[in-house]
């Protein structure tokens, strides 16, 4: 692949929580490219699933978009790298290209080892004090705090997919997640609004932030 590509990682069950499905979607809906290098799919219900992938972008700009729809689905880069920090210019004020949160389990990479982040919540950010890392509203970030940026050496951790299946809308982690907003996901959404509808079931919009 060029030169504008990045090994990476990804452990746990790929195929029921539709993790794969979802890097490969992010990958070609951004119309970069993907080579499978190694893979190794759990024989039993509990087993864990292992793929390594090459993802590659035109640009560097292109490759950190794709980066960054493989990080928030549950994949790692295979060279472990120290989450970047910025400090906060002041009160209630983020440094340029914070990361913004999910709901999902989350660690930063620090001093060779990986940090639970705590007090995970959506669409906030992380401040690192000391060897604590914890997410944070946006309120009550003060002038100086160091605040996690970009997506290296952050890991996210997707929930299970239950093997029976459920309805997109009872499951966060699932491929039509409101995180992904691409063509494949907004057809889920579309079906799994119909068969709601269909069943007499209602159905709830919740407005969140640009």
């Amino acid at each position: 692949m060029g030169s504008f590509s990045r090994e990476i990682e990804v452990r746990g069950h790929l195929i029921d929580s539709s993790i794969l499905t979802r890097i490969f979607d992010g990958v070609m809906d951004l119309k970069g490219d993907f080579e499978v290098l190694e893979i190794t799919i759990g024989k039993r219900k509990g087993d864990p699933s292992y793929a390594r992938l090459m993802v590659q972008g035109g640009t560097q700009v292109h490759l950190d978009r794709i980066l960054d729809i493989a990080y928030r689905a549950g994949a790692t880069s295979k060279v472990e790298r120290d989450a970047h920090l910025a400090r906060a210019p002041k009160n209630m004020a983020m440094p340029d290209n914070f990361y913004s949160t999910t709901n999902n389990r989350t660690q930063i990479f620090l001093g060779n080892r990986w940090t639970d982040v705590q007090d995970m919540m959506m669409d906030k950010c992380i401040v690192v004090k000391g060897k604590r890392a914890a997410c944070v509203p946006i309120r009550e970030v003060k002038r100086g705090d160091l605040v996690v940026v970009g997506e290296s050496g952050v890991k996210v951790t997707p929930p299970e997919r239950p093997r029976e299946g459920v309805n997109v809308f009872e499951f966060m982690g699932s491929s039509s997640s409101s995180e992904r907003p691409t063509q494949h996901i907004a057809r889920r959404v579309a079906e799994d609004m119909y068969r709601t509808k269909a069943k007499g079931g209602r159905i709830v919009l919740v407005a969140a932030p640009p």
